[in-house]
């Protein structure tokens, strides 16, 4: 199955955001189906990120798993957008995002603007 190419982009921009801060961000290859797309380590958390195209859902088989991850307290995040990645640093990680050239589609006021499965 290919990879949606805004899908890509905001994988992208959440690895170079991560970096600017300071922070690393590893793609997870897991034998299992479910688990979430990136790992993000930053000043002595981790994070586990799932990238979604605008809008998209995690599916079923994901959602239990990430509970799963969540029961371990271990945070698991659902991103969709630029937007998303920037409230993200500003607010779990308490960090300032990098500038982005092109404009934001949204303005992020609030950490609830990105999802978080709660455990």
């Amino acid at each position: 199955m290919s990879k949606n190419p805004r899908e890509s982009k905001i994988e992208t921009y959440l690895k170079e955001q991560i970096k600017a801060v300071g922070g690393l961000c590893y793609k997870w290859k897991s034998t299992v189906n479910g688990v979430p797309d990136q790992i993000v380590i930053f000043d002595g958390n981790v994070h586990f990120i799932e990238v979604k195209r605008p809008g998209e859902k995690p599916r079923a088989n994901q959602i239990i798993i990430h509970e799963k991850i969540q029961k371990q307290s271990v945070p698991v995040y659902t991103i969709d957008t630029e937007a998303s990645v920037d409230a993200f640093i500003k607010d779990v990680l308490s960090a300032e995002p990098k500038m982005s050239s092109k404009p934001r589609e949204t303005i992020i006021k609030s950490k609830n603007q990105f999802k978080h499965i709660q455990g």
